[in-house]
């Protein structure tokens, strides 16, 4: 208490304001092989056209431009992708294989010697396309020149009255590097550099890149923790709730990508069946029995979805197989953006998949009587709704409420979101105005979630109880927060009941 001195009125202020933030439930993330792109390192992309413009478009080695394409068009928005190639030692990012396409260019003089080094703006031979034009400057050609940058033969850059004096604003290193998006300059002059030091007039093609794919291993998906490489790329990034590595059906990288998700707690893995899988073979592949012998998934941080999807490939326009994991992740994002993430990314509405033209197998009802009591999510085609996803298990084995995708997700929503709101208790004291004031930050809301549908209802107690002497003199607060979470309805009966003419329903019903 303050001490006062003289008479008069003293203000003193108390906060009971303090509420639960919202936090994202939708923001996914995908590890794979790319056309170009920074390698390693995630990068988020917000709409197909940026991840064209940061990581290239379809190739043949992989799945991943396939996958964000089906996910922006099914509703998603928020997408961090990790482009991988090869590392001789995992623990190593050294060790890189790839490598980006290059050139030297020679200067002016009689004797001509190296002036500039001009190489891609990351690995891949996707930069063998690249082409440099080098011309005299516009505004003083006799001491300048202009860098005329070409991807594919069409110019995408252009750089005018550079200077090889790196004293001056313009020197072609300031000017380029960290400006241009697809090249990176070293002045290789003298640092003084005079107009001969300038490189050669000409058009010069860049060469020896590599997509670092040859030996490309599991190990490379999965990445290191030391290193944040591959599935540990995206460590500091906390805004993540679905986590795909597309079209890569490894037992190890599926593990993995279990493993990451349940370490984390905070986002759920998406993963795909092998391409050319029968029912009872997919039921095998999650099982790990039949032609399998892993031990059974097993995990309410992931989920399995069978089959894969036939599209019109953009490149060819022929019929091509892809993954299903793009698409669930989009389905997911855009439920999440017309209700609520408890609300089951599944049906006719919330599962609709646009932009699929068939799927790789299409299950009978008793089929999907076989795969979804084993866990595996069915994609199912109907006559007049389309393609849906029929299905919303996680991959735990033993029955309970995490068990379905709405109920994890929504734990692991209300988890994060008081989690990162009840900071402001750290520290105060353990005594039970702090216990009140953890549960009037709390109460209200999973209340507003009752409320909306996603709890039948709920209870908060943090009291003598759960803080007895022991706890506190332990220098912690325990605090309960019980749960009864809306469940979906998946199995719907409806019984028909037949009755005489002169019946009252009044003493039926």
């Amino acid at each position: 208490m303050p001490t006062y001195l003289s008479p008069g009125i003293y203000t003193r202020e108390t906060d009971f304001s303090f509420y639960v933030k919202q936090i994202s439930t939708s923001s996914a993330a995908m590890v794979g092989v790319a056309e170009k792109g920074p390698i390693n390192k995630p990068v988020l992309v917000t709409s197909w056209e940026q991840f064209i413009n940061r990581f290239g478009s379809y190739i043949n080695e992989s799945y991943l431009a396939y996958a964000a394409r089906a996910f922006f068009d099914n509703g998603g928005s928020v997408l961090y992708v990790t482009r991988i190639a090869h590392l001789t030692d995992p623990t190593d990012r050294d060790t890189l294989t790839a490598l980006k396409s290059s050139i030297v260019l020679q200067n002016r003089e009689a004797t001509p010697a190296d002036a500039l080094r001009i190489e891609a703006v990351n690995e891949g031979v996707w930069g063998d396309r690249l082409s440099v034009s080098i011309e005299d400057g516009s505004l003083d050609p006799a001491n300048h020149f202009n860098l005329v940058v070409r991807h594919k033969g069409d110019v995408v850059e252009v750089f005018k009255d550079l200077s090889m004096d790196e004293t001056l604003p313009n020197h072609v290193e300031l000017a380029i590097n960290d400006r241009s998006d697809f090249i990176l300059v070293q002045d290789l002059a003298a640092a003084m550099g005079t107009p001969s030091d300038r490189p050669a007039l000409g058009v010069f093609t860049l060469s020896g890149g590599d997509n670092g794919l040859t030996d490309l291993a599991d190990a490379d998906f999965i990445g290191d923790p030391s290193q944040h490489t591959g599935l540990y790329g995206f460590d500091e990034i906390d805004a993540l709730n679905l986590l795909m590595v597309p079209g890569v059906t490894t037992v190890p990288v599926i593990n993995a990508g279990i493993a990451y998700a349940e370490g984390r707690k905070d986002l759920l893995f998406i993963a795909d069946t092998p391409m050319h899988l029968e029912p009872l073979e997919a039921v095998d592949f999650r099982k790990g029995q039949g032609m399998y012998s892993h031990a059974a998934f097993n995990s309410s941080y992931a989920a399995l979805y069978y089959p894969w999807l036939e599209i019109s490939d953009p490149v060819n326009s022929r019929k091509k197989l892809v993954p299903p994991c793009g698409a669930v992740a989009g389905c997911i994002a855009r439920s999440d953006q017309k209700t609520n993430v408890w609300n089951a990314p599944a049906g006719i509405d919330r599962g609709r998949i646009f932009n699929t033209l068939s799927l790789a197998y299409k299950t009978s009802r008793g089929e999907r009587d076989v795969l979804y009591p084993e866990g595996v999510n069915v994609i199912a085609v109907f006559p007049d709704t389309g393609i849906n996803i029929w299905g919303q298990k996680t991959l735990q084995s033993q029955p309970s409420a995490v068990d379905r995708i709405n109920v994890r997700r929504l734990m692991m929503f209300m988890e994060e979101a008081i989690s990162e709101s009840s900071r402001f208790v750290v520290f105060e004291p353990n005594h039970p105005q702090t216990w009140r004031a953890l549960g009037r930050l709390i109460n209200p809301f999973l209340q507003d979630i009752k409320d909306k549908g996603g709890l039948y209802d709920f209870a908060f107690q943090c009291d003598e109880e759960t803080n007895s002497p022991a706890v506190i003199d332990r220098n912690e607060m325990v605090a309960r927060v019980f749960v009864k979470p809306t469940k979906t309805a998946e199995f719907i009966e409806l019984n028909f009941i037949l009755t005489s003419t002169g019946a009252d329903f009044k003493e039926i019903i």
